[in-house]
């Protein structure tokens, strides 16, 4: 019996010291901030997109200083995907915006949690809002601004990380 205890003891320090509690900790994700350029679009380079995603700032404007935030990320198939960052059922909750752990992403509202391959797939209900008029080019994806900015009040209280 004694042998038992010691052999349990021993497994559980084990795992207790390798980490092997189930939980996965939020992504080291990039923040990159863009503009838009001189005939009003937002390009966002997708050639270092990784299953990491980049959350991408853009500013609509000096005045009121709204932050929109886009999710970037390559799926598990090599696909780039996008969407805005706030969830589409939980907004206008300033918390509606999403973090990365491992392959899913986490409404910080509401704690629904969504698979890498579903970012910027799905329209309605609690999940990232999807980038719906974008182009996408080789390595790019360009996005008019006033598409963009038609977003803004979804953002006026948001409180998603900027860095």
């Amino acid at each position: 019996m004694k042998k038992l205890f010691i052999i349990v003891v021993m497994f559980i320090s084990i795992f207790s010291l390798t980490g092997c509690d189930g939980s996965e900790e939020v992504a080291n994700n990039d923040f990159v901030t863009v503009q838009a350029n001189e005939d009003g679009n937002i390009i966002i380079d997708t050639k270092d997109i990784t299953s990491v995603a980049t959350f991408v700032n853009y500013k609509v404007d000096d005045i009121d200083r709204t932050i929109i935030q886009f999710i970037v990320v390559r799926g598990t198939d090599g696909k780039v995907r996008i969407a805005f960052n706030t969830c589409q059922a939980c907004n206008p909750s300033p918390n509606a915006y999403f973090v990365q752990i491992g392959d899913y992403f986490e409404c910080q509202n509401c704690g629904n949690n969504f698979h890498i391959d579903k970012i910027g797939e799905e329209k309605g209900g609690c999940n990232p809002a999807p980038v719906e008029e974008k182009e996408e080019k080789e390595n790019q994806i360009i996005i008019n601004s006033d598409y963009v900015n038609s977003y803004k009040e979804k953002f006026r209280n948001w409180n998603g990380r900027v860095k």
